[in-house]
């Protein structure tokens, strides 16, 4: 099973997780790791190198969902790109999250990648929009 390891600033890992757990259960090999400031870069990859290991047991790869392109999280989880056998996706969001969980099962790592930037894209939603002439 392809595991899943959210990466972002501060705490908001570790909170999507709480949220996503609340509403499907508690998930096998997902993890979370908040980048603090106070934290260095190296012991930040420190981390993220043990959770890596352990999410990505089972062998099929990991799937790593960041806050935003460009940002220190992200920049830390390339270093990953080469030596890990790992997928990054930025801007992750709660329903991101649920799917990244539900659609793993079966899926590559590539063709989990790929589905996931696609979903994440279709979720954002404008619901005055989809409201007009109802009612």
């Amino acid at each position: 099973m392809i595991g899943v390891v959210v990466v972002t600033h501060s705490r908001l890992a570790q909170e999507l997780i709480a949220t996503a757990e609340m509403i499907i259960g508690p998930a096998p090999l997902l993890a979370a790791v908040g980048i603090d400031r106070e934290v260095s870069v190296d012991a930040a990859q420190e981390e993220l190198r043990q959770v890596l290991g352990t999410v990505g047991s089972d062998g099929d790869g990991v799937i790593i969902l960041t806050d935003m392109f460009g940002g220190t999280p992200t920049n830390i989880c390339a270093e990953f790109l080469q030596s890990q056998k790992v997928e990054i996706l930025t801007g992750v969001s709660l329903p991101m999250l649920l799917k990244s969980v539900s659609a793993r099962h079966g899926e590559n790592l590539e063709g989990l990648a790929v589905l996931l930037e696609e979903y994440a894209k279709n979720a954002i939603m404008r619901p005055a929009e989809m409201l007009k002439g109802v009612g």
